[in-house]
């Protein structure tokens, strides 16, 4: 039986780091239990500013403000979603209030990716083989160690897929090296041995040591882009298959010390061996919380504001029959400002199989967000009697609104 929840006062607050769009179902979760939400960003026009009971404008990559922020309000519980960034000042609050979540010493861990994989390895378990370069000749003598082309040269800190490249001839690796390492700003690049096998996401939730429950997500990818451009769920892999990537997952988490919240994990999956790609010490984006909900019924804002609270989340992981349902990225290569045309959507209207499209660009300008050489425009989210239609639905979605938009070439540098 979970352990009787703690005594919440009506009206207590809680910190919310992070203000963006992936912050607002949090905010929402913890005004629905009659708590005040503090949200601290330094972007004081941001949505979750202006949904938040207090808005404390301030930089959330300074931990020690907001500790302060976090002090000032007595707060009792402190959260983020799906944001890297948000994390090292979420573990130093909790370290610093003694609130549930995880200390800053595994969020480190987590986010340094040479750090992860050797806390792997040191437990015995499949990781890549995975060197530590400061530049393009060392990163050419490394390719040997991690067993010959091709191989991944990546940041050692960063998020996204940014400067991630698979490289598969000599030719490549230098400028590679260069994405990598201004993608790190600083933190360093690995020369990592290529994994084969399918790609697979594990959505996870812990509580205190325990994994409580593991989304096994399907992954879809475009050529040309390494990270996965979407996800769907239910995952069709036998259960026995599925249980056995959610058990790896939790091994990973436990090398880690991941003991509380929620991760996200990037695997692979082969031959029944599965292999850590990489460990994110938060709820995952790109749509994961919205596919969760739309299959499973669950809304993971309210698993997560149970998690900050100390509160055993069991009843709000309860799940539904299954309905099938995808995510999609949509992206145009190239970084220079974007041709759209007017209202690019609309032949999607009223399609009872279309969740959302969602567009966040606009005529003459770049794009807010962009990964590598690519732009990101926004995304869509999909329905279907079967996950292979909703999948499919997606893609189709993606492609006739990409087709559309084009980017210019960047102006030459002064």
């Amino acid at each position: 039986m979970p352990p009787a929840a703690p005594h919440i006062p009506a009206g207590a607050a809680v910190l919310v780091v992070g203000a963006g769009p992936f912050q607002l179902g949090l905010i929402e979760a913890v005004q629905a239990r009659g708590l005040r939400v503090v949200v601290v960003d330094r972007n004081a026009d941001a949505p979750g500013m202006r949904a938040a009971d207090v808005a404390e404008p301030c930089d959330i990559i300074d931990v020690p403000a907001v500790v302060a922020v976090a002090r000032r309000h007595r707060v009792v519980a402190v959260a983020s979603s799906a944001s890297d960034a948000a994390m090292p000042a979420v573990a130093g609050v909790a370290e610093a209030l003694d609130l549930p979540g995880q200390r800053p010493a595994v969020i480190q861990t987590c986010r340094n990716k040479l750090l992860t994989y050797q806390a792997v390895a040191a437990a015995g378990l499949p990781v890549p083989a995975t060197v530590a370069v400061a530049s393009p000749a060392e990163a050419m003598a490394a390719v040997d160690d991690v067993g010959s082309y091709p191989v991944v040269i990546k940041p050692r800190s960063a998020a996204g897929g940014r400067g991630v490249s698979i490289v598969r001839s000599f030719s490549e690796l230098g400028p590679a090296f260069a994405r990598a390492e201004a993608a790190g700003r600083g933190s360093g690049v690995l020369v990592q041995g290529f994994v084969g096998g399918e790609s697979v996401g594990v959505e996870a939730v812990f509580w205190q040591g325990e994994l409580l429950d593991a989304f096994v997500l399907v992954d879809t990818y475009r050529e040309g882009f390494v990270s996965p451009v979407g996800h769907a769920l239910p995952c069709p892999w036998p259960a026995e298959r599925q249980a056995a990537v959610a058990a790896a997952a939790a091994g990973f988490a436990k090398a880690c010390g991941l003991t509380h919240g929620q991760a996200n994990f990037d695997l692979r999956d082969a031959h029944g061996c599965t292999t850590l790609i990489e460990i994110n010490p938060r709820s995952g984006g790109s749509n994961i919380a919205d596919l969760v909900g739309l299959c499973w019924g669950i809304d993971l804002s309210q698993v997560a504001v149970s998690l900050a609270l100390g509160e055993h989340p069991g009843p709000a992981l309860a799940r539904t029959a299954p309905r099938p349902a995808a995510s999609r990225l949509l992206l145009v290569r190239g970084r220079g400002p974007l041709r759209v045309p007017p209202d690019p959507g609309a032949p999607f209207e009223g399609d009872a199989h279309v969740h959302r499209l969602r567009l966040g660009v606009r005529d003459g300008a770049p794009a807010p967000m962009a990964v590598d050489d690519w732009s990101l425009l926004g995304d869509c989210v999909t329905v279907h009697p079967t996950v292979e239609g909703a999948l499919a639905h997606a893609e189709r979605v993606a492609l006739a609104v990409e087709a559309g938009i084009h980017a210019d070439p960047l102006p030459p540098a002064p």
